[in-house]
Order: structure tokens, then sequence, then C-alpha cells
């Protein structure tokens, strides 16, 4: 199951338990991720204790980040204490980086918004590729001598992920936006990270 379908999944069942052979647990964040990690990676059920406890009770093929690192789809973000009446709260980027968690945008609940809750205290990244799910995923290549990475479709954002791209370089793509209008071309690729590159100069493959 790759990540956008088991959002789609997820939302349908409008509430998850933890998978087999537990299946406790019903409208609980924890459950939304132990699903997660069974039905998109094939991991199987191990606990972990209450939400807060993943920060120091990572699971495996993970890794945990700092707040500080771009956030990518299919990342999940564990919140501390100061959530969910003391046991914190879970949650994942899905493929159109948007927020997909349980009990939290809805109460026992699947639900979705368009940003995070603010105050995650670490980041939760799958070590190995995530199949999307994109059906407008492609490639481009980098044509000019060099291309910045922004984190906004605009040349005043801040210079992001590799930062520059070279000639010759290539990077997936989820499709592209109206941004900054430079030279009469205001289309940027949206990259699967999140950020953005001017077309200009570049070839979908």
């Amino acid at each position: 199951m790759n990540l956008r379908e088991f959002k789609t999944w997820a939302l349908n069942q409008g509430q998850v338990s933890n998978p087999p052979p537990n299946n406790k647990y019903p409208g609980q964040c924890v459950s939304l991720i132990q699903q997660y990690l069974y039905r998109v990676f094939n991991i199987p059920f191990t606990p972990h204790g209450n939400a807060k406890d993943w920060a120091n009770n990572v699971p495996n093929g993970f890794s945990k980040l700092s707040t500080s690192e771009k956030l990518k789809a299919g990342d999940i973000l564990v919140y501390g204490s100061n959530y969910g009446g003391g046991y914190g709260h879970m949650g994942i980027i899905d493929a159109d980086m948007g927020w997909l968690d349980q009990n939290g945008v809805k109460g026992l609940a699947v639900g979705t918004r368009s940003t995070p809750f603010n105050g995650y205290i670490c980041i939760l990244r799958y070590n190995g590729n995530i199949d999307l799910g994109n059906e407008e995923s492609f490639w481009v290549r980098v044509d000019k001598k060099e291309a910045a990475v922004r984190s906004e479709p605009n040349q005043n954002a801040t210079q992001v992920g590799s930062k520059v791209l070279y000639k010759g370089n290539t990077f997936e793509a989820i499709g592209t936006v109206e941004g900054e209008n430079i030279g009469g071309n205001n289309i940027w690729y949206k990259s699967w990270k999140g950020n953005y590159v001017w077309s200009g100069g570049l070839t979908r493959l």
C-alpha cells in the first residue's frame, strides 16, 4: 500500500485500531501510526508506548530527526506531554504534504488538515524510499548551469534541501504551481519533498 492509498484507506475506515494480532485501542493516534507501519512498510505490530514515548523508542527502519529538518511526505511527527492529556500525540505528513492523524483533527477518528499542529518534538523518518502513490509524479532534468531549490516559489525564498541543482541533475516532482514571474515564466516545479524549482532551463522527462 502506498502513502496515498493509506490515507484513502484510513479516512474510509473512519476509525482504526492497532493492526493484528493486537487489534486494540480504536480511535487512538498511536493506532493509526501502527497501521501505517503495518500497511505501508510491512512492519509487524510492536508496542512502543504512548505517543510521546516514540521519541525515545523509534521503530525499526526509521531515524529520529530534529524539528529543524525540512518535512517530507511520509514523516511521522511526535508531540510531547503538552498534547493528548499528557500522553502526547502523533500524525503523518501525507503525500500532498498535508496532515493525517487520529484523535487530533477529529475526536477518536481519522482526520486531515492542510498543516500539522505546532510544537512537535521530533520527526521519525523512514530510512528507505516511500511509494507516495502520486499519479502526477515525474522526473525533471536541469539543462542549464544551475538551479536553486527554494522553500517557496519565488527567488527571495530560502534555499533548502540540496540548495542548488547542477546541469544534468534530476529530481522527482509532483506537479507545477504558479509563482514568481521570471522573464515571462511563472511556472515552478514542486518536488516530492515540498520544495520548489523555477522551470526555466528545466526539462520534464
